[in-house]
């Protein structure tokens, strides 16, 4: 398995002056290595940590069209994926999610806006929540149930949200953070055109 690593190889699509700074954190010090990686309209930064003999990394998956997570070659989700935004409401993209099979039309959830944390003041967050509060709340039996809103909406299994930005009009960034600090920087997400 070939790992990519490209800390001191030149960036095809932006500048070194342009990149976001590389992050000061790994997810394991002496295991991870930080890359700048390309795919499709995004960049970031992205991690390739070998934990306990295997190999996790995100990766760009052109059948996706997203960057996907992968550890050695079973693929774990999706990660960072780019949606065209009709309108420039991000209310529009519900009609996306059901034309694609990944929102049921009857499903009762509404966008919320969120603040996850400091952004250019041209960004927003957005979750798309159940209507009912409980409905991601644990049975009795103490099962969890499924999202309501789908694999892109809100979950009880990590963190997932969309970025829209003024300066990337028509278009929203998906991002599933997951139960624990992903391996890519939220924060270095960039559009590439």
């Amino acid at each position: 398995m070939a790992l990519f690593v490209a800390l001191g190889a030149p960036v095809a699509g932006l500048a070194d002056s342009a990149l976001p700074p590389a992050p000061g954190w790994r997810t394991e010090a002496e295991g991870c290595s930080w890359s700048w990686r390309e795919g499709g309209e995004i960049a970031l930064w992205a991690e390739t940590c070998d934990i306990d003999g295997r190999i996790w990394q995100v990766l760009w998956d052109d059948a996706r069209a997203a960057f996907v997570t992968r550890r050695d070659d079973a693929d774990m989700g999706i990660a960072v994926q780019v949606f065209s935004l009709p309108g420039g409401e991000i209310a529009a993209l519900s009609d996306t999610l059901v034309a694609a099979g990944y929102l049921e039309p009857e499903a009762a959830c509404t966008w919320r806006a969120v603040a996850l944390r400091p952004a250019p003041r041209s960004r927003a967050f957005h979750v798309l929540t159940p209507d009912d509060p409980a409905a991601l709340a644990a049975a009795d039996s103490g099962e969890i149930p499924e999202p309501v809103c789908g694999p892109y909406g809100a979950s009880t299994h990590g963190v997932r949200y969309f970025m829209t930005d003024l300066r990337w009009a028509g278009r929203a960034i998906f991002v599933e953070e997951g139960q624990e600090r992903p391996l890519f920087d939220p924060s270095s997400i960039t559009l590439l055109r």
